[in-house]
């Protein structure tokens, strides 16, 4: 098995490590028991998982049950990738189809006059409720 996957890996097993301590704290957070006893126990089984690769270094090659771990990781680690590309994704579209514009048309039709850049700005820039 080549080495670069079992830096992969462990990069995957840490990272479900982190992404599960964060789990553990926001049901902690919430009072969420139960939620924190999966937390906790996915944590230590990533990290078994992490001590397991490290100890085996670049002769580490996954059993069925850690092929099987890493795939859940992988997939926690996928999905979470995906929520971050929406969520920049948003954000440019935020900026391209709302800030940008309208701080051009401040630009362009305000020039120099700065009241009239501020009336501009007062009106453009406002969040409506959504309720």
């Amino acid at each position: 098995m080549d080495k670069k996957y079992v830096l992969l890996f462990k990069d995957i097993a840490k990272a479900t490590v982190i992404s599960a301590s964060s789990v553990m704290d926001y049901n902690r957070e919430k009072g969420d028991e139960k939620g924190l006893e999966t937390a906790t126990l996915m944590r230590n089984d990533f990290q078994n998982l992490v001590n397991v690769i490290e100890a085996a270094g670049d002769d580490y090659v996954p059993t069925q049950p850690e092929a099987a771990r890493l795939l859940v990781g992988s997939y926690v680690m996928a999905n979470q990738l995906n929520d971050k590309i929406k969520a920049i994704n948003k954000a440019i579209t935020g900026y391209k189809d709302d800030v940008i514009p309208k701080l051009q048309k401040i630009v362009d039709e305000a020039g120099t006059d700065e009241a009239l850049a501020k009336k501009m700005a007062n009106e453009f820039f406002v969040i409506k409720d959504n309720k």
